[in-house]
């Protein structure tokens, strides 16, 4: 899932204005942005379909420490204690590892049973498999990004340009749900990895502009 993600944001920077607004949209965001960094230092491991450039047909191999509730959650709610005491602001801490916990959430949705709880050797993995029905997929995603958007964006002025930002990162990400070339055009690892990285710090950059 990608500008899914962001829905939680809106939430959370409606609930809580005396939070940063980077900080939700950091939050949310925060297991991928781990997982690229573990993915290019090799620490976490990825297979790509060079043949199909379907979600479904990458292998997440493992990510204990980007994807998993249990360990993954541990490690934002340390990086979520530095913001709040560099800040200054205690709430940024819950709303940041809530951002972040969020994350797995809505990715049980989508992946293929892959996604660890605990984050350790064994561990019990999860996921309901929604890519494999990507069409679908796609329209739910832009679906609650949209329904979001509308409910919680404040206020109403941005919220033309918040929808377009949406509206553009998940037509450049089509290809992924739904297949329209025969080739995946990011067929390494590190290729895949740094395309996520740069899509969710572009995504993030421009929703706290125009917010």
């Amino acid at each position: 899932m990608f500008i899914g993600h962001y829905a939680i944001a809106f939430l959370l920077i409606l609930l809580f204005p005396q939070v940063p607004i980077w900080v939700p949209l950091v939050g949310v965001a925060f297991p991928d942005f781990l997982w690229g960094f573990l993915v290019l230092l090799k620490k976490e491991e990825v297979i790509i379909d060079s043949g199909s450039p379907l979600q479904k047909s990458i292998q997440f191999k493992r990510y204990p420490y980007s994807h998993s509730l249990v360990l993954t959650n541990a490690i934002s709610f340390a990086v979520g204690a530095i913001l709040a005491v560099s800040l200054g602001v205690p709430l940024v801490l819950p709303v940041f590892v809530f951002a972040s916990a969020s994350h797995w959430a809505l990715d049980t949705l989508v992946h293929l049973h892959d996604l660890p709880v605990l984050g350790f050797d064994g561990d019990r993995k999860v996921g309901l498999g929604l890519w494999r029905r990507g069409s679908i997929a796609f329209v739910l995603e832009l679906a609650l990004f949209v329904i979001f958007a509308a409910a919680f964006v404040r206020p109403l002025s941005v919220l033309l340009p918040v929808m377009a930002v949406g509206l553009v990162f998940h037509a450049t990400n089509a290809n992924s749900f739904i297949g329209f070339s025969r080739k995946n055009p990011f067929p390494t690892p590190n290729a895949y990895a740094g395309v996520a990285l740069a899509g969710f710090a572009a995504m993030s950059a421009l929703l706290y502009v125009v917010i």
